[in-house]
């Protein structure tokens, strides 16, 4: 399994600094807002940001794959595939809520190869390469940090998160009772902050412990996952898969913690 470059982990780095700062620029500002669904939206800074992150990997990685939440596509040749959501959290960013993110993510046959997740309103860049850890940069702030390797966690001690389908089908009854039962079970909290990139990112970090969630995209998670799984935390479908990307059922979680998260799911 091949290593990350500390090159183009730069060149992530970058492009997520930027990303992100555009959106911090225009938060409060959104000119328009469409819906792709019931209650799906984007808007003018959605895809804004994603035409400048889309010219970006033009310029630096011409030969691999893209595919960005708004439609932006490219093929390659290269056999590498870059995820971009440009503004997870969508709802979030129009209600003037502050977790929302950038999310973008290299991937090849192995998985997630180069990530990073930037919510800037909370000041907190998480930058992954496989093989060379996790950063967590504010860079508002100007400090950096390396993340350590997470270690167990107990149910009790556990905050946990989750998050809703846009699809108002029996998904939000499952979500639900599922909450029902963390809650009955004696979990620490459970919390529904509506951005999965965030999400990923804070139980890499250590914010939470542990994340759940139904009908998601690649782009949604790529980046989270190479972040969680760099610190130590397992990644699965809801049946404990571990594929190289989890997308459509996810699990993420401190090391042990999975298993109980995963049993907890599959109870009657």
């Amino acid at each position: 399994m091949a290593d990350a470059s500390h090159d183009e982990l730069q060149l992530v780095a970058d492009m997520a600094d930027r990303a992100g700062a555009f959106l911090l620029e225009n938060f409060g500002r959104v000119r328009q807002i469409d819906h792709k669904g019931a209650v799906d939206l984007v808007t003018d800074v959605d895809r804004r940001s994603e035409e400048r992150l889309l010219a970006e990997l033009d310029r630096f990685f011409p030969d691999d794959t893209v595919e960005a939440e708004e439609g932006g596509a490219r093929s390659g040749t290269s056999g590498r595939i870059w995820y971009v959501d440009p503004l997870d959290g969508t709802t979030n960013y129009v209600h003037g809520y502050s977790h929302f993110a950038v999310s973008i993510a290299c991937c090849d046959a192995e998985g997630p190869l180069l990530g990073a997740v930037h919510a800037p309103y909370l000041d907190e860049l998480y930058l992954a390469g496989r093989g060379l850890g996790v950063k967590q940069i504010r860079p508002r702030g100007g400090e950096q940090r390396v993340l350590p390797r997470r270690q167990p966690v107990a149910l009790s001690d556990a905050l946990i998160a989750t998050g809703f389908s846009y699809t108002r089908d029996e998904r939000i009854d499952r979500v639900c009772e599922w909450v029902r039962r963390f809650l009955r079970a004696g979990c620490n909290g459970m919390r529904r902050a509506g951005s999965a990139a965030v999400d990923l990112a804070h139980v890499g970090s250590g914010r939470l412990d542990g994340f759940f969630e139904l009908s998601l995209r690649p782009w949604d998670v790529a980046a989270g996952i190479l972040i969680c799984r760099e610190t130590g935390c397992r990644v699965t479908d809801m049946h404990g898969v571990e594929l190289p990307l989890t997308h459509e059922s996810l699990v993420a979680a401190a090391p042990g913690l999975d298993r109980v998260i995963l049993d907890m799911l599959e109870a009657p």
